[in-house]
């Protein structure tokens, strides 16, 4: 289905992430993170952070981090990033 969707957003030239249903991330150095198209938080310490998507989860690993703000479809993370790792649903790191 996503081989699919992929061919489709090729040929109308519409963005990847609303056919796809994919999460949309802004990175600001390594102090601001936004990512569109998440589905909830699935942990949250000042050393880590783990959001799921519609197929993967993205952790996020640092210092002194932060959720600054949560909207319905977006989530704005503040901090000191060191790793950002997109996983399978199945296992925490892929």
């Amino acid at each position: 289905m996503s081989k699919i969707r992929e061919k489709i957003a090729d040929m109308t030239e519409l963005p990847k992430d609303v056919i796809m249903d994919l999460p949309r991330m802004v990175i600001i150095g390594n102090r601001e993170l936004q990512i569109e198209n998440y589905k909830g938080l699935l942990e949250y310490t000042q050393n880590s952070i783990r959001v799921a998507t519609n197929n993967k989860q993205i952790i996020i690993t640092g210092a002194e981090l932060c959720i600054n703000r949560m909207e319905a479809e977006t989530i704005f993370i503040g901090g000191r990033f060191i790793s950002i790792e997109f996983c399978s649903k199945n296992n925490r790191r892929a």
